[in-house]
């Protein structure tokens, strides 16, 4: 041992005492306080009762000018504990009678006792003529006598508390000894002297190296037993993290392609559960076996075999990228878990592009195979909350993807597996269908509600499939999740542009048209350059070519909307807010969108003429705002009178026409028009 070494069992033994001292005192200056509070609570009480008991005879003799009477009534209080003295005075202050026992001499506790007790070493209380009592007299005033005080010696009242407060404060003392003694006793037994056997037993290990993560060495223990145990156990860190990395390395890593083997991928796992749990999110887990490995191997040979294990294991690498984490279980199969993929659909595009970047032809020496797998697919947490289900359910799934043929995928649960197999096979036709002109608009009229003439209409879009139409409510949704809305978004407004140049050079009739922008489009920074490049190319007037946008889509960035939105005003075309009133937040974003027309969503309409609150409300609102007003989904004439009633200007609805096709409206609503014209 140094010079500088200081015992821990000393050091142990002072903070024991030192704590023991602090507390101690801390309790004596608590319950001082406690019992001054007490004595003050208890003093005001028994005053009041002081006064009261003598008030009346004070009262009798003043009034008898009785002194003797007064002297033997205050004589008495006297005898009442820590009273000094009393005096009564007549009502014009002089003195009656005074009676004082004898003062005792000031000590240290007289500042104290002032203190402690201001404001309670004197009482007083006026005395009235005893037939006036206050508590008696009713339209008279009582009459003023005289005053009783009574003086207390409050010093005397502080010795007696400290008297008793001593001895309290005397076995705390000794209480407080007798902790400290018996606590550094028990550190002593049960702390130092282990740690200092320890010590000296650590001290006789020689380590090979110096290692990381080391123990933190506290400055306080640097010069002491605790400090020299951490110091020498840090030693037999080193050789021990040297070791454990080894272990690890060869317990966790498969040893042909370095992926994480099953160990490793149930703790990573875990941790994705942890963390899924906490931020309440989902993730997939993906079983692969590859198929027809078998004949790789008995055809080609191990060696060649293993090669192919590990180039699929670096497409597999490639292909996940930060997605997750790939894992190697053994044989041919692998496991992907992929923490950044939270749905089905996500899931389903996920393994079609690793399938295809699988499929790749592979070239080992002068042999090409071309490589195929079957995957299963588990989501957390329906199909399972641990790892040990995930990665089960996953390969049940995955013999279930076996059993329909290779390069198959299927989820744990069929319907999912239906489900995006038909939104994939979707899509594929939706690409094919922009290709094949398959698109077609539909148009349905918006009519002048109080004269019934047309006065626009609504492009509708229409998918034409195999000899049938498809209605937009089956394909749309899977656009939106795609991203393929923004080209057939830009398609419609173009076929619109095409109609009314049309019916403006065949008809020489210019009806305004309106197009439904979906809310991935709307964000897309090409939409209004797309817009006016269209309405130049088909030299159409902006008026006629007005921009129906959904509540939800302006509610996502009202800012950004609103720049839009003045983009579009500014050059003309009309903006129409499409399913008004369904929206959280639109009245108070209202004022500030640079719109046009406002649609009562069908859901308002349908209700009418029972419940008509809210769409009198959007009614009110579009006149105060000077907007056009659109009524959806009229379909019967109780709701159209309704609305003619409360001059709702235009609407729309199968009462009037359902979507028709180009040529069917211009035979009903153009041809009509222009003939009544041409015979005018």
């Amino acid at each position: 041992m140094t010079a500088s070494f200081k015992s821990l069992t000393w050091k142990q033994t002072c903070l024991v005492v030192f704590s023991a001292l602090f507390f101690a005192i801390a309790i004596f200056i608590v319950e001082i306080a406690l019992v001054g509070v007490t004595t003050r609570d208890e003093l005001k009480a028994s005053q009041q009762e002081l006064l009261d008991s003598v008030e009346q005879p004070a009262s009798n003799a003043v009034w008898a000018l009785d002194d003797n009477l007064a002297k033997q009534t205050l004589e008495g209080v006297l005898k009442v504990a820590h009273v000094g003295s009393a005096v009564i005075e007549l009502e014009d202050g002089s003195m009656f009678v005074s009676v004082a026992s004898a003062v005792s001499s000031p000590n240290m506790f007289d500042q104290l006792s002032k203190n402690l007790f201001s404001g309670l070493r004197e009482i007083s209380r006026p005395l009235y003529r005893p037939q006036y009592r206050p508590f008696n007299f009713k339209d008279t005033d009582p009459q003023l006598i005289g005053t009783l005080t009574i003086f207390y010696n409050t010093q005397e009242l502080t010795d007696s508390l400290f008297l008793q407060l001593r001895f309290s404060l005397i076995a705390t003392l000794i209480r407080a000894l007798l902790i400290t003694l018996v606590l550094s006793i028990v550190f002593h037994r049960f702390l130092t002297k282990p740690i200092a056997e320890i010590s000296e037993a650590i001290d006789k290990i020689d380590p090979e190296s110096p290692g990381e993560n080391l123990l933190p060495v506290s400055k306080a223990h640097m010069d002491d037993e605790l400090g020299l145990v951490t110091s020498k156990f840090n030693q037999i860190l080193i050789q021990f993290g040297q070791t454990q990395s080894k272990l690890r390395k060869m317990a966790t890593r498969d040893p042909l392609t370095g992926l994480p083997n099953r160990t490793l991928l149930l703790e990573t796992v875990a941790v994705s559960i942890q963390r899924a749990r906490v931020h309440n999110l989902q993730f997939c887990m993906l079983f692969i076996d590859l198929d027809r490995f078998k004949n790789v191997n008995d055809s080609l040979g191990h060696a060649l075999g293993d090669q192919f294990l590990v180039r699929i294991a670096q497409v597999l690498e490639r292909v996940v990228a930060d997605k997750g984490t790939v894992a190697r279980l053994g044989g041919d199969e692998f496991v992907i878990l992929a923490d950044e993929i939270s749905s089905p659909d996500q899931a389903a595009d996920f393994v079609e592009h690793l399938l295809f970047q699988l499929n790749s032809p592979m070239q080992l020496n002068e042999h090409t195979i071309h490589p195929a797998a079957s995957v299963g697919i588990s989501i957390y947490p329906d199909d399972g909350k641990s790892a040990e289900d995930l990665i089960r359910h996953s390969d049940i799934a995955m013999y279930s993807a076996k059993a329909a043929g290779s390069n198959q995928w299927a989820f744990f649960k069929q319907q999912m597996t239906e489900r995006a197999a038909v939104r994939l096979r979707t899509e594929a036709s939706l690409h094919d269908a922009l290709k094949n002109n398959e698109f077609v608009l539909h148009y349905q009229p918006k009519l002048d509600i109080q004269t019934g003439k047309v006065v626009a209409c609504e492009a509708l879009i229409r998918w034409q499939k195999d000899g049938r139409l498809i209605s937009p409510m089956s394909f749309i949704p899977v656009a939106e999740e795609t991203g393929i809305i923004i080209p057939i978004g830009r398609w419609v407004i173009e076929q619109a542009c095409k109609t009314i140049k049309e019916w403006q050079n065949k008809y020489n009739f210019a009806l305004p048209i309106a197009v439904n922008v979906a809310s991935q489009q709307f964000e897309d920074p090409s939409l209004i350059p797309d817009i006016k490049q269209l309405s130049l190319r088909y030299q159409i007037r902006p008026e006629l070519l007005e921009i129906e946008i959904t509540e939800t889509s302006l509610m996502n960035d009202v800012e950004k909307a609103i720049t839009k939105l003045e983009q579009l005003k500014s050059a003309g075309f009309g903006i129409a807010v499409d399913d008004f009133g369904t929206g959280y937040s639109s009245l108070s974003y209202l004022r500030h969108l640079p719109i046009t027309t406002m649609k009562i969503d069908r859901c308002f309409v349908t209700d009418l003429p029972k419940e008509s609150a809210i769409a009198s409300t959007i009614l009110m609102l579009g006149k105060q705002l000077k907007l056009n007003i659109v009524a959806e989904g009229i379909e019967n004439q109780e709701q159209l009178d309704w609305l003619k009633a409360n001059h709702c200007q235009m609407g729309q609805g199968f009462f009037f026409s359902k979507p028709l096709s180009q040529h069917d409206f211009e035979e009903k609503y153009i041809k009509p028009h222009t003939a009544s014209i041409s015979q005018i």
